[in-house]
């Protein structure tokens, strides 16, 4: 096969010459040939054959290969499913609430309840002073619907609570004096309020003349204030 083999070589020569491969690639060429005529592929008679391309930079390495054994990965535990427990039974049937029935309330006991709550929303609970005029302890016509109101909120709020009527003066005039006059206001007021209805065991009179003055200046309208009968809850 000598002459096939010429030709051969030749005829691959020729073609990697034409593709530009450098004539050192000579022994590559024969190392190809080995292999065709080792594999037993005969190229008699043939006009053309497969090209061979050669690479002349780099080599690719093959990638390892990938194990045929699959790893043994442990299958997760499962969780033991429990049946769901029987539901419970009742010895009775559930029944529905009874309705509370509404007690009908006393006229008697209604009225009452009414009639307080009016009258005391509409009562202060506080006492107002009343005031003279100069030298007097007459009940002038200004201090009677005073006198009157506080009258009320007695009677209906402290039917049993002390009273005590301070009779108080300005700083005109003696000590002694002024005494006396306080005592006689704080007396006219106890009286006008017996007069209304107001317990008289509750009601109790003190004069404190000048001693206890409301206002401090010495004026007209500050005189006038300190002329007064003032109401002290006990």
């Amino acid at each position: 096969m000598p002459d096939e083999t010429d030709d051969l070589l030749s005829l691959l020569g020729a073609r990697m010459f034409a593709r530009g491969v450098d004539v050192r690639y000579g022994a590559a060429l024969s190392w190809i040939y080995s292999l065709i005529v080792a594999g037993g592929l005969g190229f008699t008679g043939c006009s053309s054959f497969h090209e061979v391309t050669v690479v002349s930079h780099g080599v690719q390495n093959s990638e390892p290969a990938l194990s045929s054994e699959a790893e043994d990965i442990p299958a997760p535990a499962l969780e033991p499913i429990h049946a769901p427990e029987p539901a419970l039974e009742l010895s009775e049937p559930l029944s529905a609430p009874k309705p509370i029935a509404a007690q009908p309330a006393t006229e008697e006991g209604t009225t009452e309840i009414m009639v307080e709550s009016v009258e005391e929303s509409v009562l202060p609970r506080t006492l107002q002073d009343v005031f003279f005029e100069f030298d007097q302890y007459l009940i002038q016509p200004e201090a009677i619907k005073i006198l009157e109101l506080n009258a009320k909120v007695l009677k209906v709020r402290y039917p049993d609570r002390e009273l005590i009527l301070q009779g108080h003066c300005d700083e005109r005039g003696t000590e002694e004096y002024n005494l006396i006059l306080g005592e006689r206001r704080a007396a006219a007021v106890r009286n006008f309020l017996k007069d209304l209805g107001v317990s008289p065991a509750n009601l109790r009179i003190l004069s404190l003349g000048k001693m206890q003055p409301f206002c401090l200046l010495r004026t007209v309208e500050c005189f006038r204030k300190n002329r007064r009968v003032h109401f002290v809850l006990k």
